[in-house]
């Protein structure tokens, strides 16, 4: 055989062998790397809705977001949360992505959806939205309440004769379920909701000092965790001994001026 051909097979016999050896390191690199799709994320959708006709501030932001909410100290853990700027009006879609590996299938999840303005907060969610994450194909509905007028409307130089909506309770974030209320009317007297039972007592107001005698409660057994949130609540109501308006936040404070609870004017 021709020296030329000779040297010509050998070539592409080379090239075969390396071809072949590049083949398998290849195939164990396909079959050893993980794949992204293995740990997908799983989506909530819905829309939030609020009946109210207004203009909202420019830099209003819708938040909503999926909690555990199973914590026997009603403490929450957020498993995904979104946020929608740019509100123009009513339907806002949005869309939660989250890891479905946080899930535990012992334990209950809401959504909560809120609408602020900077620090202030406009809308809120005043109804408890159980939600079933592992089954996320049909949309969800969150309709929310407004907790502040826009413009100068608002008087809240008095706390009387207005509805007032729980945002914290002993620094602890935004309430997330369980919507926990009260009213005092022009005689003093209070009524309201812990979150699970009606509540009733009588205020005595002078100046900005405040207190509230002994508390009565219609007494329905409810989830461990909002029975907690309940008590909490009625508990910084017996210590409060002052309060501060600002803008539309009332601040319920204890003997040694310290905020317990911030609270926001619902319409």
């Amino acid at each position: 055989m021709p020296k030329r051909l000779k040297k010509t097979m050998s070539v592409v016999a080379a090239l075969a062998i390396g071809a072949g050896a590049l083949g398998g390191v290849s195939l164990f690199f396909a079959t050893s790397m993980p794949s992204s799709s293995i740990a997908a994320d799983q989506y909530l959708h819905g829309t939030v809705m609020f009946r109210e006709r207004i203009a909202l501030p420019p830099e209003a932001r819708l938040t909503v977001e999926l909690t555990d909410i199973s914590a026997a100290d009603a403490t929450t853990r957020t498993i995904g949360q979104t946020q929608v700027a740019s509100i123009v009006g009513s339907p806002i879609p949005f869309s939660i992505s989250f890891d479905p590996k946080l899930l535990d299938p012992t334990h209950r999840y809401a959504l909560q959806a809120r609408i602020s303005a900077g620090d202030t907060l406009w809308f809120v969610n005043d109804e408890q939205i159980e939600i079933e994450p592992r089954n996320t194909a049909k949309p969800v509905e969150i309709r929310v309440v407004m907790v502040r007028k826009s413009g100068d409307d608002s008087d809240l130089s008095s706390i009387e004769g207005k509805n007032w909506l729980v945002e914290t309770i002993q620094g602890m974030g935004h309430v997330a379920h369980g919507a926990q209320t009260f009213t005092i009317s022009p005689d003093g007297s209070v009524s309201g909701s812990g979150g699970c039972n009606r509540f009733f007592t009588k205020a005595t107001l002078d100046g900005d000092q405040i207190s509230f005698a002994e508390i009565g409660s219609t007494y329905i057994q409810c989830p461990t965790e909002l029975m907690n949130q309940e008590l909490k609540f009625l508990d910084v109501l017996s210590k409060t001994r002052s309060y501060r308006v600002d803008l539309d936040k009332l601040m319920l404070l204890d003997a040694n001026g310290e905020a317990v609870a911030t609270l926001s004017h619902q319409l």
